[in-house]
Order: structure tokens, then sequence, then C-alpha cells
């Protein structure tokens, strides 16, 4: 059956734009291999040795060396041209992590006029230790998200190709960072969000929902780092960057770094906003335009609260050790608010969050004209988990039964009516005035719901 509505067509009209658009971007701003600029040469790569003793010595006598405990330790060279060999090395372990035999470290190699290699300990070996972790997030977002979670996992694939293949490649490439960001941006969004959540009109409405949002968080962004003055001299790792690309726009860097974070909030909360609209009609495919929107935006309302925190959480915690150097400086709170360190950060949570206040409301209202032009017989969308569900195929379920039933219900649809009902339960389902909606109780068939007005 072809259940899609007109306003359904419409915004799938508006993502076709979108894809146009972002694959015109996508063609145009890709760097050619010539327009990269050249690679500095490749410094001596460091050495793997495993510690095969540790033996304190005492105290740095020399300041400059520094003021922890110092010692010897003994490692055994893994790689290069002399595996096997043992060699010691004195090393201040000041502001270090316990250095036991077993554990693995990076040398740096260094030969001296004479011709004499010296080593010095300059990192550990971490590889072993972020592929265990990485072993358990993928483990776990299968075993919770199951098929969910895998498409999961192929959309963050395809976001780190994208911002490694494209993103830096062509801010590298002079191109103006923002408009690559952007670009880029919209290309994740597409992609991400209809292979994790199904090609459906949930999904449709936070497309077109985040794309908006996020228009409307560039332009915000454009004026008030232009009005605050931001030049992005402020970051260490700008400057460098800088150093090392010939004119780099550091103000449009910002802005670009602002894009791609936000995106990263704005495309949770509008597909849990349109989730929730669809859970709502669910319950009572009569509910008018009106009613479905509002009932839906008292959980948009704790999104907004929540998020928003969610953001000035991660924002503070990125900068807590310029935050603790700050506190130590005496400084008046007016001139460390002035600064330009912490007024990036300022403009970034704050356009951010209004970014997502603008989100919610939009993304509820394109949700709710797709789920209230529905026709009666389409078929359920399976919803669950506050925002991450799929379209239900021709097989499904097509309404709630009543409770008893001897129907088959499978996991998705039961997970469905469960959230149905926990929204109800919690006062997203009645009425303005606290009183139950006029439907019948929501796991009864729709044929034997009274029959209501559509708005």
């Amino acid at each position: 059956m072809d259940v899609t509505t007109s306003t359904h067509r419409w915004l799938l009209g508006v993502v076709a734009v979108i894809v146009l658009v972002t694959g015109a971007g996508l063609v145009t701003l890709w760097p050619s291999a010539d327009a990269l600029p050249a690679v500095d040469e490749a410094p001596e790569p460091l050495v793997t040795a495993e510690v095969t003793a540790v033996e304190l010595t005492g105290e740095a006598a020399d300041p400059a060396v520094g003021g922890g405990a110092v010692a010897d330790v003994q490692v055994r060279l893994l790689e290069g041209d002399e595996v096997g060999r043992d060699v010691t090395l004195r090393v201040d372990l000041d502001g270090l992590p316990a250095i036991e035999p077993g554990a693995r470290v990076e040398l740096a190699r260094t030969v001296g006029p004479d011709g004499d290699v010296d080593y010095f300990v300059t990192d550990f070996r971490r590889l072993p230790t972020l592929a265990l972790l990485v072993g358990l997030f993928i483990a776990a977002v299968l075993v919770v998200g199951r098929w969910h979670g895998l498409r999961s996992l192929l959309g963050l694939a395809i976001s780190l190709l994208l911002i490694v293949r494209f993103v830096v490649p062509a801010i590298l490439a002079g191109q103006n960072p923002p408009l690559v960001a952007l670009v880029g941006a919209l290309a994740v969004m597409v992609v991400t969000l209809y292979l994790a959540h199904g090609v459906n009109e949930m999904t449709t409405a936070a497309i077109v929902g985040t794309a908006g949002a996020l228009v409307l968080t560039v332009l915000l962004a454009l004026v008030f780092i232009d009005q605050a003055a931001i030049t992005g001299f402020a970051s260490e790792d700008a400057v460098f960057a800088r150093q090392q690309v010939d004119g780099l726009d550091l103000q449009g860097l910002v802005l670009a770094g602002l894009i791609i974070a936000a995106l990263g909030v704005l495309d949770d909360v509008t597909v849990s906003q349109a989730s929730t609209v669809f859970a709502l009609h669910e319950t009572d495919r009569t509910l008018p335009f009106v009613t479905l929107f509002a009932r839906a935006m008292k959980v948009g309302r704790d999104h907004i609260a929540s998020v928003v925190n969610t953001l000035f959480l991660a924002y503070a915690g990125a900068s807590l050790a310029l935050l603790v150097i700050f506190s130590t400086g005496g400084l008046a709170t007016a001139e460390i608010v002035n600064s330009e360190v912490l007024a990036v950060e300022i403009v970034k949570t704050v356009v951010g969050s209004l970014g997502l206040i603008a989100a919610v409301p939009l993304t509820t209202a394109l949700a709710a004209l797709v789920a209230v032009r529905r026709p009666d017989g389409a078929p359920a969308l399976a919803v669950a988990d506050h925002g991450h569900g799929r379209a239900a195929g021709p097989g499904s379920a097509p309404a709630p039964y009543a409770g008893g039933e001897t129907e088959p219900v499978d996991d998705e649809e039961r997970a469905a009516r469960a959230w149905a009902r926990y929204l109800q339960e919690h006062g997203v389902g009645s009425d303005d005035d606290g009183d139950a909606p006029d439907a019948a109780d929501p796991d009864a068939p729709l044929s034997d719901r009274p029959p209501r007005d559509r708005g």
C-alpha cells in the first residue's frame, strides 16, 4: 500500500534538494591531490620497547630536568635495527603514570655527532588498550542495538570517512572552512540518519528539521563570531595548523568546528522528537495537529532542558584545564569572560543551544503534519527506545491489539506499545486539562476507537 502523503512527498522534495546541493558541494569542493599542501618529511618513527626493570635513584637534582623521582629504566627494544638490545634510560617520573616491568613505551631515537645512538622515552604504547576499548564499544552496540546498532556503526564509519577524506583535506587545500563543514555535515546527516533509522516519514521529518536548525545555527554563528571579534588565534592547535597551511582562515575554522559539533546534538534531538510524535500518533490516530504538537512538545521541552545542559558540560569539560589556570591567575571575572579563549566556548555553547531550541518545535511540527495526514490503514511505525525505530514492513501488525490478544506480537511492536503507555503515564498522552484522552485505550484496535475530527 502506498501511504506517502502529500506532506511527506513535499518533505522528500526538500530532502532531494538537500541531496542535490550537498552532492554539488562535494564535487566542487573535493580537493585534488595537486591542491593539497606538500607534506613535510616524516620524522624518524618511534621505537616500541618493553620495560624490563625499574630502579629508583632519588630525586632530580637539576631543576631543569624536573622535580620528581628519578629512575633508571631498563627497556628491551622490540623494533628497529637493534631489536632485542637492552638499553638503560634515566627517566624523571614526575607526572608520569607508574612505570613497571612489562609496560610498553615509545622511544625516540637520536644519533649524535660521533655516531652514538641514544634513546629517550617520549610516550606510552596505547594502541592495544584503545583497540580493546573500541572492541568493547562495538560489541556493546551490536549486543544491545542488534540490527540498528550495526547500521549505526556503519553510519559512524561513513561520518569518520567524510571528515578524514573530505572535510580535513578540503580545508588543507584552502577551501572555505565553514562551507566545507556545512556540506560535510549535510552529507553525514542524510546518509547516517536514513541508514540508522530507515527511509520513512519519521526520518524524513527529522532530516528536514535538522537541516533547518543547522542552517539557523550557521547564520547565528556567522553573526556572533564576527560581532564578538573571534580571531581563532586563542587556540594553540589552530595556530600550529596555520603554520602548516599558509592563509588558513582560523575564524572560519572555529565556525567549522561549531557546525560539526552542533550536528552531533541536533540529529539525536530531532530523531527523538519525530519518534515521539509518531509514538503519540499510534496511541490515537484521530488526534488533530494542534493536540499532537502540544503533547509532543512536552517531551521536547525535557529534551531542550537536558541537552542544553549537556552542551554546557561538554564544553566546560573540554576547557577544564583552562578554567583551573584562570581561577588561580587572580584575574577579574569580567576579564576572564572577555578573553577570547573563554568567549569562543560561550559562543559555541549559546549558538548551539539556540539551534537546538529551534530544532525541537520545527521537527515536531513537521512530524505532526506528516503523522495526521497518514491514512487510517497505514501500517504502524515501530517506534522504540525514544526515537530509534524503523518503518514497519507489510508483515507488521497494523495497529496494537487489546491486552490478552491472540495475535502474534513481535519485540518491536511490544516496545512501541510500552513506549506509548509510558508517554500516557507521564501525562504526555493526556489532554491539556489533565483528563484522559477521548480515544479508547491505546491497546485497542483502531476500529474500536471513537471517531474524532482531524485538524
